[in-house]
């Protein structure tokens, strides 16, 4: 007798070389989508970066144009005028009495009152952004300094100091003569400028320097912690006065603007926090990715594992079979999809071998069973209609009215059943309805209750046989839940001006509103394929057919996640089947 070869042969063969294959595959691929994904996401960071360099210097230009426009505008209130000027000379020239007398002799020759502490103080109400305001006369020793805390101004002696400080600077200049007659300094707060820039961007790294142009250094902001760069910039511009654009460009980001009247400005990002960003934005993806091949993986392994151990079971049945075992079949229960549907065509041919083998070697035992059927069929109807009648008889004899009840409901379906008329009136099947309800509520006592209701009008009514017994026989199927105690259906055939309703409701579990859809397009449909509804289907084609074309099959979902089916036709109008 020839034997199965060793199980490890299989497993050697092409389902291990899949496994490997579809491994590979995937993880490739997802390693693939996993760096394409990275690096888009590196070149979008560095094209942000860039975009990013450019705004903050775009926005520092703005800020100085707008700083200058407002220094021009002070410096013109303090000095468009010879009475302006001249009121500078004698604030610097006298002491702030003398000062006091002189402007209030002023106000009467000409009507203005040109008090130069007044005047600066009135400066910082219209500008918030102001620290302090410097004036420089050639003529005279000392400056004025007005600050935000002193803001009426004082004169001092020597030379002001400008450190640390974002100013910018103007030359007073008499309207008259246009002679230079000093200096005008406005020192402004760096916050405005410093809260943009930490606003403008998601990155760390940035940093932004301002020189002005005598190359004093403005403004000098960054968020990295290493001043590597910082120092060289403020070295090279004490040496050269240029900027180390060349060599900020190697681990740089950046951008660089030159304004016409004279200031540099130069922003940076480093890549190198850009790349730490981005690594940090991909860390989610790494990681999931990560556990998406190792889900992949052993699901894959999982899969094909058990398409080999279905294989096996194939395999050993027809080893079985192979010694001459041909009673052996293969446990459909355990394969699925395409090996299921080779389990089920061996199976049906190891059925016909053996009835092939019945038909020969044992046909006298057939015989002898044929003839057994046949005389067990030719038990009448009639018989068992009496039977269960006497069951009826003696269950109220002995006080088992329940049982007496049940016995006579499925007597009577059972004599529906074999009825062999097409049609029934509507309180004939609702009555048969209600009997197979009544058989479901005596099998599950407390857990269904039911209610049908007939219009007078509707009793005599004439319809095709189980028209309505499908429909309920699909609750008691599909939608029941006999784990509950408050199941119930109902059952209303009511008749609205010229046409009769018929409504089923059921409190079950109801379906999906996709699928309700779909099973209610296709019964609109002349012709309808509901494959997962035999039911509906054969309800829809009969009352069609007798009741076309007034007749419609309604389906809906109701208030309480039930099921409610409405049949509704003209009552004249009817075809026989």
């Amino acid at each position: 007798m020839r034997k199965r070869p060793p199980l490890a042969i299989y497993k050697k063969t092409l389902l291990n070389r899949l496994l490997k294959n579809y491994a590979l595959i995937l993880v490739s691929l997802i390693l693939v989508g996993m760096v394409s994904i990275g690096l888009n996401t590196y070149w979008q960071s560095m094209g942000r970066g860039e975009t990013t360099t450019q705004e903050a210097v775009d926005m520092i230009n703005q800020s100085i144009n707008d700083k200058n426009l407002q220094g021009k505008t002070i410096l013109n209130g303090l000095t468009d005028n010879q009475d302006k000027i001249n009121s500078l000379n004698s604030y610097m020239d006298s002491s702030i009495s003398d000062y006091l007398d002189y402007s209030y002799d002023q106000q009467l020759k000409t009507g203005n009152y040109l008090f130069l502490p007044s005047q600066v103080k009135n400066f910082y109400t219209m500008y918030d952004n102001i620290e302090s305001i410097i004036i420089v006369l050639n003529n005279y020793d000392g400056y004025y300094l007005s600050t935000a805390e002193n803001k009426s101004g004082k004169k001092d002696a020597g030379t002001p100091s400008l450190d640390n400080t974002f100013y910018l600077s103007y030359p007073i200049i008499n309207p008259v003569t246009s002679e230079v007659l000093g200096s005008f300094y406005l020192a402004f707060s760096k916050q405005d400028i410093i809260d943009s820039l930490i606003h403008l961007t998601t990155f760390n790294g940035l940093s932004a320097y301002v020189f002005s142009n005598t190359g004093y250094p403005l403004l000098a902001y960054t968020e990295i912690t290493d001043k590597s760069d910082q120092q060289l910039i403020q070295q090279q511009m004490k040496k050269t006065s240029a900027l180390p654009i060349q060599s900020l460009t190697e681990n740089n980001l950046l951008a660089h603007l030159e304004t016409p009247s004279g200031f540099n400005i130069l922003v940076t990002i480093s890549k190198e926090t850009i790349i730490k960003t981005v690594l940090l934005d991909l860390r989610i993806l790494m990681l999931g990715g990560g556990v998406l091949i190792l889900i992949l993986l052993y699901l894959l392994y999982h899969t094909f594992t058990k398409y080999s151990q279905q294989v096996d079971i194939i395999m050993d049945s027809m080893a079985l079979v192979t010694q001459g075992d041909v009673n052996t079949r293969i446990d459909e229960q355990a394969t699925q999809f395409e090996l299921k549907e080779l389990s089920k065509g061996i199976n049906t041919m190891l059925d016909n071998i053996e009835q092939y083998i019945s038909d020969i070697y044992k046909l006298e035992i057939k015989q002898q069973d044929a003839h057994m059927r046949a005389l067990q069929s030719q038990i009448s109807p009639h018989f068992l209609y009496n039977t269960l009648e006497y069951i009826r008889m003696y269950a109220l004899s002995e006080g088992s009215e329940e049982l007496a009840d049940v016995v006579y409901a499925f007597s009577t379906l059972l004599r529906n059943n074999t009825d062999q008329a097409k049609t029934t009136t509507l309180e004939k099947e609702l009555s048969f309805c209600e009997k197979y309800v009544y058989l479901y509520q005596m099998r599950y006592p407390d857990r269904v209750a039911y209610h049908f209701e007939i219009d007078d009008a509707l009793k005599t009514l004439v319809l095709p046989k189980f028209s309505i017994q499908p429909l309920i026989e699909n609750y008691f199927v599909h939608g029941i839940d006999f784990s509950r105690n408050d199941n119930a259906i109902s059952v209303k055939a009511q008749l609205i001006g010229a046409r009769v309703e018929i409504m089923i409701r059921d409190n079950g579990k109801g379906i999906s509103a996709q699928k309700l859809a779909v099973i209610q397009s296709k019964l609109n449909q002349q012709e309808i394929e509901l494959h997962d509804s035999i039911g509906l289907q054969n309800v829809n084609e009969r009352l069609r057919a007798y009741f076309s074309p007034t007749f419609l099959m309604q389906i809906k979902s109701n208030e309480v996640n039930g099921l409610t089916i409405i049949l509704s036709f003209e009552k004249e109008q009817k075809n026989e089947l």
